[in-house]
C-alpha cells in the first residue's frame, strides 16, 4: 500500500514539473514582469485616454475599446510613483480580471515565455515584497516577476462603503 502511494505522489510530483503557464513578459519601472497570457485579451497601442475626476493618480482614465469602456492604469506609478513616459514601444496591456477589462500602461512588451512549474519561484518572495507579486519566473538568462492581477486591483480598488457610511451617504 506504502508503494503504491509513494508511486502516486511521484507521478503527481512529475505531472507538476511539466504542467506549463505561458506568461507575456513586459518592462516597467526598469524591471521585467509577467502576467500569465490567459489573463489578456489584447495588446494596443496608446491611444487617447479620457481622464476621470478625483480618480486615483495612477489611473490615468478610460478608453473606449469598439465600445467598451476600459479603465487604464499605469502600473509604473503604482511600482515606483513615476509616471510612465510615452515611446513608440509603450502598450496598453488589456487584461480580463473578474470578468471585466483593465488596461494597463507598461514602457514595452518583450516576449511570451513559456515555463514549467519548476521554473517558477514564488513563496519565500511574498515575504519581502509587495502582495501583487505571485513569484519570479526563470527563462534563459532573465528573471522577471509575476503579476497576481486579481490581487493588484484588490488592493487598488475603491473600499467598499459599510453600513454607516452608506446611511450618512443616503442622507
Amino acid at each position: 500500500m506504502k508503494e503504491l502511494i509513494d508511486t502516486q505522489l511521484d507521478k503527481e510530483s512529475e505531472n507538476r514539473q511539466f504542467r506549463e503557464t505561458q506568461f507575456l513578459v513586459f518592462e516597467s519601472a526598469n524591471n521585467l514582469y509577467g502576467i500569465d497570457i490567459l489573463k489578456i485579451t489584447e495588446i494596443l497601442k496608446p491611444v487617447q485616454v479620457t481622464r476621470l475626476p478625483n480618480a486615483e493618480n495612477f489611473v490615468l482614465g478610460v478608453i473606449n475599446l469598439r465600445g467598451n469602456i476600459v479603465p487604464v492604469i499605469d502600473i509604473r506609478k503604482i511600482l515606483k510613483n513615476e509616471y510612465t513616459e510615452l515611446t513608440n514601444l509603450s502598450r496598453i496591456i488589456v487584461s480580463n480580471i473578474y470578468n471585466k477589462n483593465l488596461g494597463l500602461l507598461v514602457e514595452r512588451v518583450l516576449e511570451v515565455v513559456t515555463l514549467r512549474e519548476d521554473q517558477i519561484e514564488g513563496g519565500e518572495i511574498k515575504n519581502f515584497s509587495e502582495n501583487y507579486i505571485e513569484g519570479v519566473g526563470r527563462s534563459k538568462d532573465k528573471l522577471f516577476l509575476i503579476f497576481n492581477l486579481p490581487l493588484l486591483v484588490e488592493q487598488y480598488k475603491p473600499k467598499e462603503l459599510n453600513q454607516t457610511e452608506l446611511e450618512v451617504y443616503d442622507r
